[in-house]
C-alpha cells in the first residue's frame, strides 16, 4: 500500500510540467531577428477547455519575425534541432546591452524614498487615539465609582 503511495506520488511529481502541454522557444537569426515557437498537445485543443492560453514573447527578444504555433506531441524533427542549436548558442551583444539598460531602470526606480512623513504622521495619530481612549477610560471609571458612592451615601435614590 505504501508502496503503491510512493510509486504514484512520484509519478505524479514527474508528470505535472508535463500535464500542462506548452513549450515555447525563441530561436534567434544571424542577422539578429528570430521565431518564436510555442508547442501545445492536441489533447488540449481538442478537449475544449474553458482556459486561455498564453505564452509571452521575452522581453529581450527583439525583431521577432514570426510566431509558429504547433500542435503537436512532440517538436517536428527539423524545429527541434533548431531548438536544440539555439540553445546551445551565446546570446547575442544587443539583447545583454538592453537587459542591462531594463537593469539600470529597474534599480533606478526601486531607489524611491518611502514616504516617512505619512507613516510618522499615522504612528503619532495612533498613540494619541490610544492615549484619549485610555483617558476617558479612565474618566469612566472615576465617575462610575462617584455614582457608586452617592447611591451608597443615599444621597441619589434609585
Amino acid at each position: 500500500m505504501v508502496r503503491t503511495i510512493v510509486i504514484m506520488a512520484g509519478l505524479f511529481t514527474l508528470g505535472m510540467p508535463v500535464a500542462f502541454g506548452i513549450e515555447a522557444a525563441f530561436v534567434p537569426d544571424v542577422d539578429g531577428g528570430g521565431d518564436y515557437l510555442v508547442r501545445v498537445e492536441p489533447d488540449l485543443v481538442r478537449g475544449g477547455t474553458p482556459y486561455t492560453f498564453t505564452s509571452d514573447v521575452p522581453s529581450d527578444a527583439r525583431n521577432v519575425r514570426r510566431v509558429k504555433i504547433y500542435v503537436a506531441d512532440a517538436w517536428p524533427p527539423a524545429v527541434e534541432r533548431s531548438v536544440i542549436e539555439a540553445s546551445r548558442r551565446p546570446r547575442t551583444a544587443a539583447v545583454a546591452a538592453s537587459a542591462s539598460r531594463i537593469a539600470d531602470v529597474e534599480t533606478t526606480g526601486a531607489q524611491k524614498n518611502p514616504p516617512w512623513a505619512l507613516l510618522t504622521g499615522s504612528l503619532i495619530t495612533l498613540f494619541l487615539s490610544l492615549g484619549a481612549n485610555a483617558y476617558l477610560g479612565m474618566l469612566l471609571a472615576t465617575m462610575r465609582a462617584r455614582y457608586l458612592r452617592d447611591i451608597q451615601s443615599g444621597m441619589i435614590k434609585v
